[in-house]
C-alpha cells in the first residue's frame, strides 16, 4: 500500500529522475481522476498514462506466516527511505506486484523491522553489509 506522502518520491521518474516508477498505472489514473474537474478528467487520464507505458508487473513474495509485517526495500524504493508494504495472503505468503520499467533491480525484505534475504531469489549479489540482495531482471 502506498501512502499519499510517498507519492512524490514514487513519481520522481515522471519528473525526469533516474528512479523507477513504483505505482500501478490504475492507481495513477485514479489519483488523477479524483483531483481533476469532470470536464478535464479524460484529457488528464490520457496524459497520465503516456509516461507509464513499458511498465511490467513484477511480483515479489516471501513466505513468512508468523510475521506481523513485511516490507520490500529496493533500489527503486530508495531502500529503507520508502519501502513498500507487502500484503499477506491466507497461506502466510506476503506479496506485492510492482510495475517496473525494464532493467535490473536489487531488493531485500524487512520482516518485523529486521532486514531479511530472499531465500529463493532468481539471482543474488553480495552487498556491503555482509548479506545478499536479491536481483530481479525485468524485460
Amino acid at each position: 500500500m502506498l501512502y499519499p506522502e510517498r507519492l512524490d518520491a514514487v513519481l520522481k521518474t515522471l519528473a525526469g529522475w533516474k528512479q523507477r516508477v513504483v505505482l500501478a498505472p490504475e492507481r495513477v489514473t485514479r489519483l488523477v481522476r479524483s483531483g481533476m474537474p469532470p470536464t478535464k478528467r479524460g484529457r488528464a487520464c490520457r496524459q497520465a498514462d503516456s509516461p507509464l507505458k513499458g511498465l511490467k508487473n513484477t511480483e515479489f513474495h516471501l513466505e513468512a506466516p508468523a510475521a506481523g509485517s513485511v516490507k520490500l526495500a529496493a533500489d527503486f524504493t530508495d531502500w529503507e527511505k520508502s519501502p513498500l508494504d507487502l500484503i499477506q495472503s491466507e497461506d502466510g505468503v506476503w506479496f506485492a506486484i510492482v510495475p517496473l520499467l525494464p532493467g535490473r533491480y536489487a531488493y531485500r525484505f524487512i520482516v518485523d523491522g529486521q532486514w531479511c534475504d530472499d531465500p529463493h531469489p532468481a539471482q543474488h549479489r553480495a552487498n556491503p553489509f555482509g548479506t545478499t540482495d536479491g536481483i530481479v531482471n525485468v524485460t
